[in-house]
Order: structure tokens, then sequence, then C-alpha cells
């Protein structure tokens, strides 16, 4: 009978050790579990501060492109690089238009009016190349026209501006004439060497 009471008894210690274990492993479980959830959010904390220093540096190109200043009105100047490297302070200093040509053996202008486009070119480095080509006419409707369109070559039209290196610290001054249709348009260009606008005067 004592024999059977002390079973008993161990038993009922085992299964309360058992318990305990049980509920330790589970306690430890749980807190591991716990851990790993934390280090997971403090990882994925770190996505969001990479994408907002991206959108930053986003900002700051766009910011710089937003900075250039190859734009400006007529009778303002404007600092130019061509492909050479060559340097010059470009303006335009004035633009008017004439139905006709100027002296009696001038031609009319075949697409409606001329548009004269009074330029200096203050040349700040190197050799700058100087060519009336250089410059475009921008037509409200989007088209482009150069001094070599139309009769503008034979517009009468003088002093026009004359083709050739100037040195750096020379001055060039001329007309750039074009062959236009009637009407406002959109503004006047500078290309370098291979037909690329660097600058724009606006109308």
């Amino acid at each position: 009978m004592l024999l059977d009471v002390g079973d008993r008894c161990g038993r009922r210690r085992r299964k309360g050790h058992h318990r305990t274990m049980r509920k330790s492993i589970v306690a430890a479980t749980f807190l591991l579990l716990t851990l790993a959830g934390c280090g997971a959010g403090e990882a994925g904390a770190e996505k969001p501060s990479d994408s907002t220093q991206t959108g930053a540096a986003a900002s700051e190109d766009k910011g710089a492109d937003k900075g250039r200043n190859d734009t400006t009105q007529v009778g303002k100047a404007l600092n130019v690089k061509l492909q050479s490297g060559a340097k010059a302070e470009v303006t335009v200093l004035k633009v008017t238009t004439a139905k006709a040509g100027k002296g009696d053996i001038a031609e009319k202008p075949k697409n409606g009016q001329y548009l004269i486009v009074d330029v200096q070119i203050k040349v700040t480095d190197k050799q700058f190349a100087v060519n009336p080509l250089y410059f475009k006419y921008q037509a409200a409707d989007e088209k482009v026209y150069d001094s070599g369109d139309g009769n503008a070559i034979f517009s009468g039209h003088e002093p026009q501006l004359e083709s050739g290196d100037v040195p750096s610290g020379q001055t060039s001054r001329g007309l750039v004439v074009f062959d236009t249709p009637a009407g406002a348009g959109k503004q006047i260009q500078l290309t370098d060497e291979l037909g690329s606008p660097i600058a724009f005067w606006t109308l």
C-alpha cells in the first residue's frame, strides 16, 4: 500500500516536471520568434530610407536640368561652347522684318518676308567658328529655316555676318537674314559645328 502511494507521488512529480519543461520550451520558442520578427522589421525599415535618398538624388538631377542657362530673350547674351572647346558670349541684339529686299537688284522674299537678325559674337576662349548657317529661325509651326532658304542671300540687307574663325578677345557682328512666312515666329537658335542647338532666343 505504501509502495502504491509512492508510485503515484512519483508519477505526479514527473508530470509536473514535464509540464514545466513544456512551458519553458514554449516560452523560449515565443521569445525566438519575437526576436526574429523584430529583426525582420528592422531590416525592412532600411528600404524606405534608401528610396528616400534615391528620390533626393533624382530631385537634385532635375534641379540641375532646370538650371541650364541656354535660353534667353532678344537683347540678352548667352555664353556658349562649341564642340572644339571654343567659347563666346553671343547676343541676338535685335530682330526686324521687311517685306522687300534692300537695293535695286535685291530679290523679293520667296516665303513671305525677310527676318533680319542682328547678332554679336564676343570670343572668350580659343578660335570661335562663326557661320551664318549656324543660326536658325523656328517659325510658329515649328518649321526651322536657315539663312540659305528662299531668297535670303539675295535680300540685300547688309552688313551680313561673315564666316570665319574669330580669335579669342575679338568680336564679330553682322546680320543673319531669313526668308520666312509672314507672322510672329517662335525663336532664334544657334547650333554648334555638328548642328546641335546650343542657345535659344525667344521671339
